[in-house]
């Protein structure tokens, strides 16, 4: 009985380093099971699409990029079986990821993709993500309204900004998931974050933001803050290199952090329940207050034991 075993260890031993050369040799990289095995054919195709201000993405695993070029079109990158569908309907473009039936894949190298483009001339109305699972990267585009779900709270989806005009972020969740902003400007954001996301902002100006982040990380820097207000379950704040304009409030709950590094404001209202809030390296107890009737205010209050460092 052990030779046989023995053997069929070398025979997959033998099969992985085929399979790795077949790779290697540029080979087919995915494997699917749909009514037997098959080795999954790929597309690699452009299309042109007629004029839309709407995009909705909708599905699962799939890297989802918006960015300018030359025309309105789309391109598909990845496994046919599995490639996202797509339909200008009303203005809208419509996209829809991996939701082939009947279908268990093994694809080595990542998710299908998928590239959207717009004029360099022209702006967007509406961006709706409902995707899980999925990459999406927005570059170099204006946005009227952009809205974000957590479609799967196992399996959600990150989301990077990168020169981007938003007017209005609203109902953007996140679950165990990345937002990533650069070079960009967002007005009127509503977010709500949770089960370790992270939210990370570079240079990057925030215009009457509310933010509720449980379990969640706040990192801020070379950005401008103008009337942010944030509740913090469990997390960490931290703005460095930044300009704060008009009332800016963090409350921290359940031994939550903040922590500030050259930070442009006129004034200062710091204050913890049982932790300490250190101010260039002085330790004020649990109250720090320096200008608080001033129009550009830094206003943090951590409950509990929560701390509070300004450098």
């Amino acid at each position: 009985m052990r030779k046989y075993f023995v053997t069929g260890f070398y025979l997959l031993i033998v099969g992985g380093i085929l399979l790795l050369g077949g790779f290697l040799m540029g080979a087919n990289r995915s494997v699917v099971w749909n009514h037997g095995f098959k080795v999954a054919q790929n597309v690699d195709e452009t299309y042109p699409l007629e004029k839309f201000d709407n995009i909705y993405l909708d599905g699962r695993s799939a890297n989802v990029n918006v960015r300018f070029g030359d025309r309105y079109k789309i391109h598909v990158d990845g496994d046919k079986s599995q490639a996202p569908t797509y339909k200008v309907k009303d203005g809208t473009l419509t996209v829809s990821a991996n939701k082939q039936k009947n279908h268990i894949g093994v694809n080595f190298f990542g998710r299908e993709s998928v590239t959207i483009t717009i004029p360099m001339n022209k702006s967007l109305d509406n961006i709706s993500i409902n995707l899980a699972d999925s990459n999406i990267h927005i570059n170099d585009v204006t946005v009227s309204h952009l809205m974000k779900t957590a479609k799967d709270l196992d399996y959600d989806a990150n989301l990077y900004l990168n020169d981007v005009t938003i007017k209005k972020l609203n109902k953007a969740n996140f679950y165990n998931a990345t937002f990533s902003t650069k070079n960009s400007k967002i007005s009127d954001m509503t977010l709500s974050a949770s089960d370790y996301s992270d939210f990370k902002a570079d240079n990057t100006t925030f215009t009457r933001s509310n933010i509720n982040l449980d379990e969640s990380n706040l990192s801020l820097q070379e950005s401008n803050l103008d009337s942010m207000n944030a509740l913090i379950n469990h997390g960490k704040v931290a703005i460095s290199k930044s300009t704060l304009m008009n009332q800016n409030k963090f409350k921290l709950f359940n031994s939550g952090r903040f922590s500030g590094s050259s930070i442009m404001v006129d004034g200062m209202k710091l204050s913890t329940d049982r932790g300490i809030v250190r101010y260039f390296g002085k330790n004020y107890g649990n109250n720090y207050q320096n200008k608080i009737d001033s129009t550009n205010l830094l206003d943090v209050k951590a409950a509990d034991k929560g701390l509070i460092t300004i450098k």
